[in-house]
């Protein structure tokens, strides 16, 4: 509930891409949600997981502090400053789906 990864790029195009976005390339889905801030986890059990901290299951009302920030604003990502997502749930869990 903390992260999203995009295991079948090809499947998510033609089931979820195509059904519920403008776009129709993972790839322009991506850069998409990097302009919303969601970050790439380089290392570790999530890695290639992308997370953003307003963006958590079961919490819904979270998203609407979600801001796209400008071109200047954009955040680097430091994989010496990442996340451990599994860490994080067992200190802070989200609710059940």
């Amino acid at each position: 509930g903390r992260s999203w990864r995009i295991l079948d790029a090809r499947a998510f195009e033609k089931r979820v891409l195509s059904q519920y976005f403008q776009t129709f390339k993972a790839s322009s889905f991506v850069r998409q949600a990097n302009g919303w801030g969601f970050r790439r986890i380089t290392r570790g059990r999530d890695r290639n997981c992308y997370y953003h901290e307003l963006f958590l299951r079961g919490m819904p009302h979270l998203c609407k502090g979600m801001k796209r920030p400008g071109v200047a604003k954009k955040i680097t990502g430091d994989p010496e400053h990442e996340p451990d997502l599994y860490r994080v749930s067992e200190l802070h869990p989200v609710p059940e789906a």
